[in-house]
């Protein structure tokens, strides 16, 4: 296919005979350009198949509408949704989004952050990474505070700054998935999942407490196993769980990923789900309503978290109030198989 010359405004204003700034100002739809002028100027440009340069148009406006998105890993299938959710929303706001995956590496985080602002992208929303931690790397995040680059976080916070964010509440997680079980008449219901140092993870564990609370019943800690997120450690520490001499009931994981491994090693060694033992899962991904047996989860509005987030970071820079910076999702319990 042979390649399409690329013309400039400089041949506009040539091939029409005005000067560069009436070619501009047509371009910008400016009223100060007679009728008969611009509609010389838009006949060639339509001619030719003018395209203004999309670099040149940003450096004279001061705004590439274009926005970062950081993510630890594209292959866990909440944050697509959440993705498509932003991707949407950009899209009818006519910006465009850059992806990067991190892979969980704070190290790819930061150097993300230096190349989406050596593209000069207008903003950034990162979507459970560093700042979901307790402890961490915090100084990239910081450092955008400090330079009024705008910024949304999605599940996660930072106790120190006031960047805003769209957040599951997390605490009302934990509890409304725990309440059910006790509210069913168990009373050994484990909680298995996330890190020590996750935020969402302590807050869902916040929630469980307060359920075990409420009906005055102690926790035995034993049942608590906090590790991380990967697929192989839900599987051995439900194994663990299931071969103690006095298993628990019920099961409550930190992600869908999770409560399916949890169902995988429960029927691995002939647990029956969920006549011997029940699992809520969290997040509603879609595999959660075809797999056999279908979780039960705490759901997540992950598509409008994202869709949210969007909207507030064009607030942000295109400089409109914020009425509400902190936004706290209200998760929603649906029921399943695994504990109807």
């Amino acid at each position: 296919m042979k390649e399409r010359k690329r013309y400039s405004i400089y041949d506009i204003a040539k091939k029409t005979g005005f000067s560069i700034a009436t070619v501009s100002r047509v371009l910008n739809n400016s009223t100060l350009v007679k009728t008969k002028t611009r509609d010389k100027i838009l006949k060639v440009i339509d001619d030719l198949g003018y395209r203004p340069s999309f670099f040149a148009r940003s450096l004279a406006k001061k705004i590439s509408k274009t926005i970062g998105l950081i993510m630890p890993d594209i292959i866990n299938p909440v944050f697509p949704e959440m993705a498509k959710g932003i991707g949407d929303s950009a899209f009818l706001k006519d910006y465009t989004v850059f992806l990067c995956n991190t892979d969980s590496s704070v190290k790819k985080e930061v150097e993300f952050v230096d190349n989406l602002l050596d593209k000069h992208v207008d903003g950034i929303i990162f979507i459970s990474t560093e700042m979901c931690n307790i402890k961490g790397n915090f100084e990239h995040y910081f450092y955008l505070f400090k330079k009024n680059i705008p910024v949304v976080l999605i599940n996660g916070m930072l106790r120190d700054i006031d960047i805003p964010f769209v957040r599951i509440n997390e605490v009302k997680a934990g509890y409304i998935a725990t309440i059910h079980m006790l509210k069913k008449g168990l009373r050994k219901i484990a909680f298995l999942g996330g890190s020590f140092n996750s935020i969402p993870t302590n807050e869902k564990l916040k929630g469980y407490r307060q359920a075990f609370n409420k009906f005055n019943i102690p926790i035995n800690e034993k049942y608590i196993l906090l590790d991380d997120f990967e697929i192989k450690n839900g599987f051995r520490n439900t194994i663990k769980l299931l071969e103690m001499k006095n298993r628990p009931e019920g099961i409550i994981t930190a992600s869908d990923v999770l409560a399916m491994e949890a169902i995988r090693a429960s029927l691995k060694i002939g647990v029956r789900i969920p006549d011997d033992l029940k699992i809520i899962g969290f997040d509603n991904i879609n595999f959660a309503s075809t797999y056999s047996p279908s979780i039960t989860t705490v759901a997540q509005p992950k598509y409008k978290m994202g869709a949210t987030a969007l909207d507030m970071l064009v607030q942000l820079i295109e400089k409109k109030d914020l009425p509400k910076r902190k936004v706290l999702v209200k998760p929603k319990l649906i029921l399943r198989d695994s504990c109807p």
